[in-house]
């Protein structure tokens, strides 16, 4: 099989196409043929060990995210067919054409979702899920404010606070990132590039502030945020390792505001299980529609890393097998 292997960190240059031996699935396990592995920005601070990045062994396979077809099943395994459609979170090891996983840990993906599509479903509509179902309790008639969401956490979360029948702010940095929203179904779509922009936000909930906040780049907006909430408003904080954040914490206090920090590893299984179970089902309805921005082939895997880090990128950026 081929695969991408990184035998030492640094740029992209470390990114190899390898021929690898098979694997084969054990007693509990699948073989899955994967279609498609998701290029997340996680995958280039592995790989140049920046951000408070996990390091790995060497060599590694990058990627978290993969969408393929099951080839083969373990002893034991009775949850799928060969042939199925599914997902998984590799937790490294999806930019490799075979992969073997625990069954317990794959996901039925559905027909009318592409492999490409499907790699958003691994972490991007979790994330957003978590965010605001399980972090943020967010109900239907509250006011949300998505900082990127053109992203492709952006584009879940927009979709999902949409169809939970919230009132949806979004930012991006381009026409595209902006249509790419509002296409999502978001009520507003800001330019976060004006400087204007946070007064023009403030003054559509004329002044009241916002029910939830999520925050994508900490380190460079949580300051505002805390301007940005409402009373009782819950700010989610899903990305921002760059460094220090100085503010005025006098705004939280004043409103009885929540600064809550997402890692979903800390999800219940239960509630795993109940998120992935909310993903099919929204997949089959289309009010998940996972947006892809950009798919690469496997020996252009160091295009894809390029793109992954580009502000501009709206949707799911992907290697295609």
């Amino acid at each position: 099989m081929r695969a991408i292997q990184v035998h030492e960190f640094g740029g992209t240059e470390v990114l190899k196409v390898e021929e690898l031996p098979n694997p084969i699935p054990g007693a509990g396990q699948v073989l899955i043929r994967v279609h498609a592995a998701g290029v997340s920005p996680l995958d280039t601070y592995v790989r140049e060990q920046s951000h408070g990045a996990p390091t790995p062994n060497l060599p590694y396979i990058p990627g978290f995210e993969a969408a393929g077809e099951i080839a083969a099943l373990g002893e034991g395994v009775s949850k799928f067919s060969v042939g199925d459609r599914v997902y998984v979170n590799t937790f490294l090891g999806a930019y490799s054409e075979l992969i073997v996983y625990d069954a317990n840990s794959v996901y039925p993906l559905p027909d009318s979702i592409s492999f490409s599509q499907g790699t958003a479903a691994v972490n991007s509509y979790p994330t957003a899920l978590y965010a605001l179902n399980n972090l943020a309790h967010a109900k239907a008639g509250e006011i949300v404010f998505v900082h990127g969401a053109s992203g492709a956490v952006g584009t879940a979360a927009v979709q999902i606070a949409k169809a939970t029948g919230m009132t949806v702010f979004g930012t991006a940095g381009s026409e595209r990132g902006l249509q790419l929203i509002q296409q999502e179904g978001a009520h507003y779509a800001l330019n976060h590039r004006s400087s204007d922009y946070l007064q023009q936000a403030m003054e559509l909930t004329n002044g009241k502030g916002f029910d939830v906040i999520l925050e994508m780049n900490a380190t460079k907006k949580l300051a505002d945020d805390v301007n940005l909430i409402g009373e009782f408003g819950r700010i989610i904080v899903i990305g921002g390792t760059d460094g220090a954040v100085t503010f005025d914490p006098t705004p939280i206090l004043w409103k009885g505001a929540s600064i809550i920090g997402l890692y979903i590893g800390l999800a219940k299984p239960e509630e795993v299980t109940q998120i992935h179970e909310q993903i099919y089902t929204g997949l089959q309805n289309k009010t998940l529609r996972p947006a892809v921005a950009q798919e690469f082939a496997l020996a252009d895997v160091a295009k894809s890393h390029e793109a992954v880090r580009q502000a501009s990128s709206s949707g799911k950026i992907v290697l295609t097998f």
